[in-house]
């Protein structure tokens, strides 16, 4: 009897939580609703900080009830009382994930030192000086190993709330990644020194061998094995083509599955682990379907979009709690501590950018003065925080006086740099000018904008001139189009469209010249110096390489490509962008041309039958390869040549950079065709494979598609109809 009274009140604890996250959701779609489209995003808050102030006013005043009557308020409390270890296994897996799997691989590549000088050596001073602080302004007479615990709690910034963060400020892709993979690392290790600080605190058997221990396990073994898990991850999903639900639950399950082993079983850095194996899967991100990745963004969107609306509404109802639950022991004065705690956390992590500044320059990554101050207001604390100081309050062998203190103090930080940091962070970086990117990059986005507009202009002639549209009010029309959009765009993004685009001021009411091109005023750039040449060059440069690497995923998802070739054209198209060249793309493929020194070694022992067979398949595929990147690359200048026809504007803005560029590519296209024509007549035999396989794969991947839109359109059912009518029939006539 007593167990299925515990059970009942069990499934309506876990129906009243459900209840609260349900409402959670739906009132954070409502809030985005009305920020985007009814206020028009004016006020600068972020989402996920108007989720955290809402669920903090809902729990103080739940936590200030002294009735709880309804589900509702019973949900809330259920809530705020989980346990840590469950936040930090339910949420932290699918987001470190995300974020290290979706992320810019590339760019990660090249900061990668960076990430872990700020991680590192970054936490370990941020943790001194927090402990400093807390030893020699708190009145609370704390010892040097209990401002050491303290620090190692607030030493690191929370990559759920940073993710969260960077997806709304509006920050450069490089300095958002820079960010992003320095949370991620650095939650890793400043686990690490928490375990080790509060096993001392506790009184437990620790000596300078464990310590050491841990570390390296820690720090060395969680990487080890995210790297194998992540290899063993990609072999398994390049044997499964096109299965959609398994590919994508597989990414799901294997994310929690790699975190709790290594956390649980293993005893090692589950965070490190799951980024280490996400940035391998993302290295080898083409191990998923072409038909399964869009899929699979989407998914995986969704996914963190309502994980992130639950975590802050956890976060903010844990906070309140937390606030309330400590009034007994927190006076007036505490609230000052908490602010200047505030001010010193980021002098700290000014110093700490200062101090490994010169570091960061050497390994590569070239940050400016307005970069280093985003990095500096980016050190954001949230529910990693929380979950670490819960696990210090959770403790009885600490003293309750000191949890107290620990648990307000953590409270209020995570609070101040959501709220402040959080909300201020898209203004500040607008403030620096970040958001806008180069001028050359905005001269080449205001050349798209205005072929938008001669487009637009054009097509808004011809309508006038049909008689379908006869009876349109074109005043009313022209109220929206193109100005409106135009002026939303700028809102949306922050930019001066309007200054370096000429708009059409004439009424659409009045008869339209039919010479477009004399209703703009073509942009004009004078007199620019070398440096602002090279920067046009670099601009024009990075996107048609990125037009080149558009077109090598399109001729992957046609079935042209395989994905070893796949990824070997992005790899190298990748790294010619960081240095602006089509020369090294091509270098970079040159090499893959050349004979490995396995195929090499094996011609010379040709005196065995099942060697020389072995070589001869080596040496076809290797052709078959050289063929199929030659052939990707030539069919690649299409998408370039295609961009000068569709978008003319963009040679006005310097007529000899673009001239330039336009050689220096087609030039290396020579050298493509010449290399193809060499291999069709030394290789007849493997050029005759490869093209027949290669145009086998088209068809394939065309019936392919035409078999998704019967079945889209239902043709399919009804011929399946038709088919049982007629087995009937001849059933019948049997």
């Amino acid at each position: 009897m007593n167990t299925t009274s515990v059970d009942e009140h069990t499934e309506k604890n876990i129906g009243v939580v459900i209840l609260f996250l349900s409402f959670s959701v739906l009132a954070a779609c409502l809030s985005k609703i009305i920020l985007s489209k009814i206020l028009k995003n004016k006020i600068p808050i972020p989402f996920t900080v108007t989720i955290l102030i809402l669920s903090f006013i809902i729990g103080l005043i739940v936590t200030h009830s002294k009735n709880i009557t309804n589900n509702f308020q019973r949900g809330e409390i259920e809530l705020s009382e989980i346990h840590p270890h469950l936040i930090y296994y339910i949420f932290l897996p699918l987001l470190i994930f995300d974020s290290s799997f979706n992320g810019h691989f590339y760019l990660v590549k090249h900061q990668l030192l960076s990430a872990i000088l700020l991680a590192g050596p970054g936490v370990l001073i941020s943790t001194v000086i927090i402990a400093i602080f807390s030893v020699y302004v708190f009145p609370y007479q704390w010892s040097w190993l209990t401002g050491l615990l303290f620090g190692s709690i607030l030493c690191a910034t929370d990559p759920i709330a940073v993710v969260a963060l960077l997806h709304d400020s509006g920050a450069s892709k490089s300095l958002a990644s820079l960010i992003d993979f320095e949370s991620l690392l650095n939650d890793g290790s400043a686990f690490v020194i928490f375990l080790i600080f509060k096993k001392i605190f506790v009184g437990e058997t620790y000596n300078a061998r464990l310590i050491t221990t841990d570390i390296v396990k820690f720090s060395i073994g969680g990487p080890v094995f995210g790297l194998i898990s992540g290899f063993i991850c990609v072999m398994i999903l390049n044997r499964i083509n096109n299965e959609l639900e398994i590919e994508i639950s597989f990414t799901f399950a294997i994310s929690y599955l790699i975190f709790f082993i290594a956390d649980v079983e293993l005893g090692v850095s589950a965070v490190l682990a799951l980024v280490t194996m996400g940035l391998y899967m993302a290295k080898h991100k083409y191990c998923i379907s072409s038909n399964v990745q869009i899929s699979l963004v989407s998914t995986w969107r969704m996914a963190t979009y309502l994980i992130n609306i639950m975590i802050f509404t956890v976060t903010g109802i844990i906070l309140a709690k937390s606030l309330v639950n400590t009034a007994t022991t927190i006076i007036a004065q505490d609230f000052i501590f908490s602010i200047l705690l505030y001010v010193v956390i980021h002098i700290g992590r000014a110093l700490t950018v200062i101090l490994l500044y010169p570091l960061i320059r050497r390994s590569g990554v070239h940050i400016s003065w307005k970069d280093g101050l985003v990095l500096i207001w980016s050190g954001l604390r949230g529910s990693m925080a929380l979950i670490l100081v819960l696990m210090v309050d959770l403790d009885t062998r600490i003293d309750s006086v000191t949890r107290h203190h620990f648990l307000f103090h953590v409270s209020m930080i995570a609070l101040l740099t959501l709220i402040i940091n959080g909300t201020t962070s898209k203004f500040f970086v607008h403030f620096l000018g970040l958001k806008q990117g180069a001028k050359e990059s905005q001269i080449v986005l205001s050349q798209a904008l205005e072929h938008m507009q001669r487009d637009t202009f054009s097509r808004l002639l011809q309508m006038k001139q049909d008689e379908k549209f006869a009876e349109v009010d074109w005043k009313v029309l022209d109220e929206y189009l193109p100005k409106r959009l135009l002026k939303e765009l700028n809102d949306e993004r922050d930019l001066i469209i309007d200054q370096e685009i000429n708009i059409l001021t004439e009424e659409s009411s009045q008869p339209l010249n039919t010479n477009i091109d004399q209703q703009f005023e073509t942009i004009s750039i004078n007199n620019i110096n070398n440096e602002r040449q090279q920067n046009i060059r670099n601009e024009l440069v990075i996107r048609f390489l990125t037009a080149m690497s558009i077109d090598y995923e399109k001729q992957w998802y046609l079935g042209m490509l395989h994905r070893r070739t796949l990824d070997i054209l992005i790899k190298s198209v990748e790294q010619a962008k960081q240095k602006r060249s089509f020369q090294l793309h091509w270098q970079l493929l040159i090499e893959h041309f050349q004979l490995s020194s396995v195929v090499l070694n094996s011609m010379r022992l040709n005196c065995f039958d099942f060697i020389n067979q072995w070589t001869n398949k080596l040496l076809f595929d290797h052709i078959l390869l050289t063929i199929e990147l030659t052939l990707a690359f030539h069919s690649a200048k299409t998408r370039i040549d295609n961009i000068l026809f569709l978008f003319p504007e963009l040679a006005t803005i310097d007529e000899q950079i673009m001239n330039e560029v336009c050689q220096e590519s087609k030039k290396f296209q020579l050298h493509a065709a010449r290399v193809l024509h060499d291999l069709r007549r030394s290789y007849q035999l493997c050029w005759t494979a490869q093209m027949t396989k290669r145009c086998a794969q088209m068809l394939l991947k065309h019936n392919q598609l035409l078999l998704f839109i019967c079945l889209k359109r239902e043709y399919l059912m009804i011929m399946n109809i038709h088919i049982f009518v007629n087995l009937s029939k001849i059933k019948y006539s049997i």
